[in-house]
């Protein structure tokens, strides 16, 4: 992939280069980034790609950065070398990066994120997948997902493929495994969107072989030898909500983000599923409670999701 030297400075400032984080000067965050983006596009350079060549006094003079900034700044726009050679070896593993720079990007982060949105993120397969309607399906690891729970996720990917909704998931084992593995079996789309693990979980043979037909993609804004944390998997669930038209969440540990996406209407559709005793929260705080669903129930659902995403398109129209 080409990339442009906005795009180019972006994965500078931002990017792990190793999965410990063992770099000589620690990457941006989001905060952080959008701090100096937008110094840098006031400034005569207009735009962050124009820092490229500038040095540490050009940094303190023309963005008023502090010295210890400016060191830090200039340090990481200066690991092209590794840059470089990490790009390349996540190629061999057929990784990309794609920042908010690139066309592939997905636009339904920065509509529903905005500047919180990730400068960047890892992802392999179909990208063509990040920008069509979809529907999350997500639990914890360590939850059994009992014989009513398979059926209510059989009846969620089946009505996602009849009605063309790629279905997301979180990756992990549990809930997310067996939707994965539902979905390959018929003939869906899907969506992993990652805590850590990237570069592992593209081995698994469910994912595999939906990324082998095209009909998968994964993405992380974690590095793909990051080992998964709750904390990753916090920043994935931003991710996971903000793509989603809606959202079923089948079982939680609490810690997951799912009250701060209700709080902040992340997404405007989430359910939570009411046999679940560690949903209650949840279901307090506003979530649609789920139980028993059939195929006409997810048919009406979708024309209350359609018709919601129709008053936003409008909206945007208008602009």
């Amino acid at each position: 992939m080409e990339h442009t030297e906005n795009a180019y400075a972006a994965m500078l400032l931002t990017m792990a280069l190793s999965p410990n984080k063992e770099e000589y000067a620690r990457p941006l965050s989001t905060q952080e980034f959008r701090r100096i983006e937008a110094l840098a596009r006031a400034s005569r350079f207009g735009s962050i790609g124009g820092l490229l060549d500038v040095d540490i006094s050009g940094l303190v003079m023309l963005l008023g950065l502090s010295d210890d900034e400016s060191y830090r700044v200039y340090t990481l726009l200066h690991r092209d070398v590794q840059l470089t050679y990490t790009l390349a070896e996540f190629l061999t593993a057929n990784i990309e990066v794609l920042t908010q720079y690139d066309a592939g990007y997905p636009r339904r982060l920065t509509e529903a994120l905005k500047q919180a949105a990730p400068p960047f993120v890892y992802r392999s397969g179909a990208d063509e997948l990040l920008n069509e309607p979809a529907i999350a399906v997500l639990g914890i690891s360590g939850v059994k997902t009992d014989p009513e729970a398979r059926r209510q996720i059989e009846i969620l990917v089946d009505g996602a493929a009849r009605h063309g909704y790629v279905v997301i998931t979180g990756g992990e084992l549990g809930v997310s495994r067996l939707t994965a593995g539902l979905v390959a079996e018929r003939g869906g789309h899907l969506i992993d969107i990652l805590g850590g693990g990237l570069r592992e979980h593209l081995k698994n043979d469910a994912v595999a072989r939906l990324l082998a037909e095209r009909r998968a993609a994964v993405l992380s804004t974690e590095h793909p030898d990051a080992l998964f944390t709750v904390s990753h998997a916090v920043a994935r669930n931003k991710l996971v909500f903000a793509l989603s038209s809606a959202a079923f969440v089948f079982n939680t540990d609490g810690r997951r983000d799912e009250l701060d996406a209700l709080a902040n209407r992340a997404c405007d559709w989430i359910y939570a599923w009411q046999d679940y005793p560690g949903n209650r929260l949840l279901l307090n705080r506003g979530a649609k409670p789920f139980h028993g669903l059939r195929a006409d129930d997810f048919d009406e659902m979708c024309r209350h999701w359609d018709s919601s995403q129709a008053k936003q398109m409008n909206i945007f129209d208008l602009l």
